[in-house]
């Protein structure tokens, strides 16, 4: 009995504590936002969500980097391309990926765009669409359609819509992920879904960060991927981009802010949501912040993080609050683009357990109590140049297992 009450509180998938935002997405000026549940997931629970802006507004997005880009976005790139970085609306669904769908996929992703328009009385290319869900399957589209009209007659700046909205975009999620923050003149505010097939170069995510604050298209492009390198690309489940990944920026340029600060301050938000993402890891217990530094340079420091991530050995220790340092220090070792871990570190909550080529006298039941905090920093510290990189990656559990052995059935 003893054994099987540890296995059952070790299935457990504590939850962060969700703290109240400051802003929400529809509290942004100028954006309205909706969320209904149309029919298309099978649990009855939201699935179509609506986001409109009063005018065109400033937008920028990168997209998954996969060779399966689904319907949604080979769409929305398209109209990002078309329209300048100028639109009004965005429409997601939930519970259907509406990837590797072929032509039909493209001409449904394209009628919800033609739908959304028609009703905001705006260009078709005005309009981006987001899936995501299960991959394979056709849209219903009677029920899309169906959606998309409810939506837009639920629209509302009022502060619980853009909670609407994002309970219409989880899936798999364990919790709703949202973030904002006020600053003199101007908010920011964000949401974002994702647990698992995630990985750096985008994940199966999707996440929407809009600001009043102005801005215009070409800032938002040179800003986005600074912004989602500190963000949604350094977080890692499991080693599996998917086909639908989607971060999209939006300022609705009502009040001036100096760029710089605007860019850190939506860094801040942005990073917070992708560490919702890693702590909800399909039952993940804790983030772990991989910190590398005195790489030869940024992308070996990267590649160094990565290493670490990717083991399932790493990870599974992390899992089990083991202070495992020989998993850690080896996985470095595995990097392509470390020529000598002769000067190499490695602490763990503060504490250094690798340094001079030996291990360090610690307290291992002490560490191992000290990494039980949900959120946990390893640094790594090499001497081979000023190369430096930062990613967060979930622990592997039973939970994990579960989750995705069940998925589809």
């Amino acid at each position: 009995m003893t054994e099987a009450r540890s296995l059952d509180a070790r299935l457990h998938h504590p939850l962060p504590e969700i703290r109240d935002p400051a802003v929400t997405l529809s509290e942004i000026s100028s954006l309205r936002a909706a969320g209904v549940a149309a029919g298309i997931k099978a649990s009855g629970r939201p699935d179509v969500a609506l986001l409109v802006a009063d005018a065109p507004v400033a937008c920028a997005g990168i997209f998954t980097q996969n060779l399966f880009p689904a319907a949604p976005v080979i769409v929305s790139r398209e109209h990002l391309q078309a329209n300048g970085g100028m639109v009004r609306a965005v429409v997601v669904n939930s519970g259907n990926a509406n990837a590797c769908t072929g032509e039909q996929g493209l001409a449904n992703a394209r009628e919800m765009c033609d739908r959304v328009a028609a009703a905001v009385g705006c260009r078709a290319d005005e309009v981006l669409v987001c899936s995501t869900g299960v991959i394979g399957h056709a849209l219903p589209m009677d029920r899309v359609r169906t959606g998309i009209d409810e939506a837009f007659l639920a629209l509302s700046s009022e502060r619980e819509a853009g909670r609407r909205l994002l309970r219409a975009i989880m899936t798999t999620d364990a919790f709703p992920k949202e973030h904002g923050l006020s600053l003199p003149g101007a908010r920011i505010a964000g949401v974002c879904k994702g647990a698992g097939m995630i990985h750096p170069d985008m994940a199966t995510m999707l996440a929407f960060v809009a600001t009043d604050a102005r801005a215009t298209p070409a800032q938002l492009r040179d800003a986005i991927r600074h912004i989602a390198a500190r963000s949604f690309n350094a977080v890692h489940v499991d080693t599996h981009p998917s086909t639908n990944d989607t971060f999209l920026l939006l300022a609705t340029a009502g009040v001036e802010v100096p760029f710089e600060r605007l860019q850190r301050e939506v860094t801040d938000v942005a990073g917070h949501l992708a560490w919702l993402i890693a702590r909800d890891g399909e039952g993940a217990t804790k983030v772990t912040t991989i910190q590398v530094t005195g790489a030869r340079d940024h992308a070996a420091a990267r590649n160094v993080a990565d290493t670490i991530a990717h083991s399932a050995l790493v990870r599974t220790a992390l899992f089990g609050n083991d202070p495992n340092w020989g998993r850690f220090v080896s996985q470095v070792g595995n990097s392509k683009a470390v020529r000598s871990v002769a000067g190499l570190r490695c602490t763990l909550q503060g504490v250094t357990v690798f340094e001079n080529e030996a291990p360090t006298s610690f307290d291992r039941a002490a560490l191992s109590a000290a990494m039980r905090a949900e959120n946990l920093v390893m640094e790594i510290g090499l001497t081979e140049g000023d190369g430096e990189a930062m990613l967060m990656t979930s622990d592997l559990g039973y939970r994990y297992v579960e989750v995705n052995a069940e998925y589809t059935t």
